[in-house]
Order: structure tokens, then sequence, then C-alpha cells
């Protein structure tokens, strides 16, 4: 009698194991929709790419012929360190990603380099670009 109420249990249990898992598979309603639609990739901007190798290559003549004065402003703003001083030495600007909508582009990138104490910074930055220059830096 023992052994066939062991063996009763044992089927009850895979029994339940087995019948939850095909009404888990038969009542799913699978991944739901993302109700928020995205943004094409885009290849990097030249203007983009262009601030960026200023950057890496501490060409200040460059970044002021190839951003507006308040978009520059916003830049030196954008790369402080999270300690809240500038980053000084930057030892490379890598391109993340960029898309475009209705005439604007978001171009994203990281700075890596050291801040004015000498500590190691990352930061990231977004160029606004429209029309082909930069208005913005987030």
């Amino acid at each position: 009698m023992n052994e066939a109420r062991a063996a009763l249990v044992l089927a009850l249990f895979v029994g339940g194991v087995v019948g939850g898992a095909v009404l888990q598979r038969v009542t799913d309603a699978g991944v739901p929709q993302n109700p928020y639609p995205s943004l094409d990739r885009i290849d990097e901007p030249a203007v983009g790419a262009q601030v960026a190798a200023a950057l890496l290559n501490s060409d200040s003549r460059a970044l002021a012929q190839l951003v507006a004065p308040e978009a520059l402003t916003a830049l030196r703003d954008a790369l402080m360190s999270p300690m809240g001083t500038p980053v000084v030495d930057v030892r490379s600007v890598r391109f993340v990603g960029a898309t475009a909508k209705d005439g604007t582009t978001l171009a994203a990138y990281v700075l890596t380099g050291k801040d004015v104490q000498g500590t190691d910074a990352i930061v990231g930055f977004v160029f606004d670009i429209q029309n082909g220059e930069i208005v913005g830096v987030n």
C-alpha cells in the first residue's frame, strides 16, 4: 500500500508540473508590444566626427570654427567630470550612435580622460545637430 501511495504522489507531482507547463504555454500572451517606437540608427554625422577629432587633439581653434559660441559653452559644461571639475586630458572620444528625425540629428559620444585633479573620468554627451551644425549639447 505504501508503494502505491508513493507512486500516486509522484504521479500527481509530475502531472502537476506538466499540466502547469501546458497551461502556461496555452495562456501566455507572448512578449508585449513596445509602446515606444524606435528610431533608426544612422552613421556618424561629419560635424560630430570633426568635433570629436578636435577634442581628441585639443584643437581649440577647430572647435571654435565648428561649434557656435552658445553650443561651445554647453559643450564645456558637458565635459565636466563627475567630481565637478573639467576634463583636461582627453584620451579617447568614441562615437556611440546617432539617430535622426524631422531634420534633427542626435549623435552620442563617450569621452574618457583625466580631470584637473588627475582623476580618471568618463563623460557622455549628445550633440543636437540641425542643418549640419551643432546647435546644442546635452
